[in-house]
Order: C-alpha cells, then sequence, then structure tokens
C-alpha cells in the first residue's frame, strides 16, 4: 500500500497515510482531526543531492524498504 500526503478540505489538517489506491479515489480516509472525508493530496519536493567533486552522500531512495540493499538507486551513480 502507498502513502499519501493530505490535507483536509475542511479543517485544513494536513497528515501522511498508507492506504489503498481504491480508499483515496472513494473517500474512505477520514481526517484524524475532524472526521471529513473530503481530502487533496498535498505534493511535497523530494529531497535529491548532486554529486559533486567532493564526496557528498547520495539521497536514499524513497522505496529502500521495499527493495533494501538490491535497490538501484542506492548504487553509486
Amino acid at each position: 500500500m502507498p502513502f499519501y500526503d493530505l490535507r483536509c478540505e475542511v479543517c485544513d489538517k494536513e497528515f501522511n497515510i498508507m492506504a489503498t489506491m481504491s480508499d483515496k479515489m472513494n473517500k474512505l480516509i477520514p481526517c484524524p482531526e475532524c472526521g471529513s472525508t473530503d481530502m487533496e493530496t498535498v505534493y511535497k519536493a523530494a529531497p535529491f543531492f548532486i554529486k559533486g567533486g567532493q564526496s557528498e552522500p547520495m539521497a536514499a531512495c524513497p522505496n529502500s524498504h521495499t527493495c533494501g540493499a538490491s535497490c538501484p538507486h542506492l548504487k553509486g551513480a
């Protein structure tokens, strides 16, 4: 199941939740603050690093919890 960043359109509470696509599309996710199911998706910029002349850390893969050490994004670029 994916995680969603949502904002309640009634009380403006912003939260992150793991839910099915079906629950999100069918407005079955209640706001933890007021209980409303009127949500909008919040899009956030993902942090990243550009590898330069000096050794700089690479961003961790957002899916590393599922693909682990075999993640292609964690191998040197």
